[in-house]
């Protein structure tokens, strides 16, 4: 699960050398993320939902071969157009990390769901960890393509050892492919915590998503000019989401996903408003980033516990929908990125990232949901 995540996120400490190789105008290679996310967002809907009619092992096995290609097509690639070409394909096969919360959620009780998928999306987070950091440190020793050729061989591995690592999958719908896309909208209509879920995660990862690629270009230039190694070892902080993940989960267990939410939000509102007061320092930074990294990923622990409550036998639609609100919403905020950093540069991408934000906060209290008792939120 962190093997196929991270492919989501080496860019992020890559965007300025990318941009220098290919000699990119200011801004420029915030498209790179941009195509991940519509690559995964892309799968996530006509991909993902198909988890409740097929065999997800075998789902696991064939995307995990998909990855393995789009990375190695990425070292091979001389021309930006395909670059980005590459890294849709690698953001359309990263889909891994989403199929197994619906997959494992569906073999535990309910009493206990918050932790098990807190412990799960514990790797999930580590994956993000360590793809900012050796993403850094490879590009420094090696070069930036030396990522993706080692994600090409690590895939490859993974899609063989699949079949060993866990059991097959019994559980299915009996509806048309065709069906259950067309339905798979209209649970929304069905759950009002399902709305609330997706307008709160989607506000949220969309700040993460900016502030994380801003903060790459911001570093890349002075007063620290710092190199991929640098700019990668400000992973780091995602320490504070893989050591409380599962504490985040008996949380959501013990109190209900509403209440974590609220505290998660917090913290991330605090981080951003922590930069925009104290970007000089770079200790204020990684506490800034530690608060943001922490408050967007527990919020994520706790939305999908109670998303994924809400109907077994939609798991993967569920899920689908809240990871669909989740990278569309970053998607856009990445294209006004592109728009706004040769403009207004880091402040601006600061300012964009505490609305959202903001956002992700009113969404918990506003009219998306109308109150009736629902035993996961």
């Amino acid at each position: 699960m962190g093997v196929s995540i991270g492919n989501m996120f080496y860019s992020q400490s890559l965007l300025p050398v990318i941009s220098s190789a290919f000699d990119l105008p200011s801004g420029r290679v915030g498209v790179v993320p941009v195509m991940l996310q519509v690559g995964l967002l892309t799968s996530l809907v006509f991909l993902l939902p198909a988890g409740d009619l097929l065999d997800r092992r075998k789902m696991l096995r064939l995307i995990a071969c998909g990855a393995s290609l789009s990375a190695f097509s990425i070292v091979l690639s001389g021309d930006f157009s395909l670059l980005l070409v590459a890294f849709y394909g690698l953001g359309f096969c990263s889909l891994s990390s989403y199929i197994l919360p619906a997959f494992v959620s569906g073999l535990v009780g309910p009493h206990e769901r918050g932790f098990v998928i807190g412990r799960l999306l514990s790797g999930q987070f580590a994956g993000i960890l360590l793809s900012r950091l050796f993403s850094g440190l490879m590009a420094h020793w090696f070069g930036w393509r030396s990522i993706y050729l080692m994600s090409a061989v690590l895939m490859g591995g993974v899609a063989l050892l699949w079949p060993r690592l866990i059991p097959p999958d019994t559980e299915s719908v009996n509806e048309p492919y065709a069906l259950v896309i067309s339905r798979q909208f209209s649970l929304f209509r069905r759950f009002d915590v399902l709305r609330q879920a997706c307008a709160s995660q989607g506000f949220q990862f969309a700040a993460f998503i900016v502030v994380w690629t801003g903060l790459s270009l911001r570093l890349a230039n002075p007063p620290w000019s710092f190199g991929p190694a640098q700019i990668g070892a400000f992973g780091l902080v995602g320490l504070a989401s893989i050591t409380s993940a599962a504490w985040v989960g008996r949380m959501v267990d013990r109190f209900g996903a509403r209440q974590v939410i609220t505290g998660c939000s917090g913290m991330t509102l605090l981080g951003v408003i922590g930069l925009i007061v104290w970007d000089t320092s770079v200790v204020a930074i990684l506490v800034s980033m530690c608060c943001i990294d922490f408050g967007v990923q527990g919020s994520y622990v706790a939305n999908q516990s109670r998303v994924l409550s809400l109907d077994l036998a939609a798991r993967s639609r569920l899920g689908a929908l809240l990871f669909i609100s989740a990278f569309g919403a970053a998607a856009v905020s990445g294209l006004l990125l592109v728009r706004l950093w040769p403009i207004w540069g880091w402040h601006g991408v600061l300012y964009l990232a505490l609305g959202l934000v903001l956002l992700a906060m009113l969404s918990q209290c506003s009219g998306l949901t109308i109150a009736r008792p629902s035993p996961s939120s």
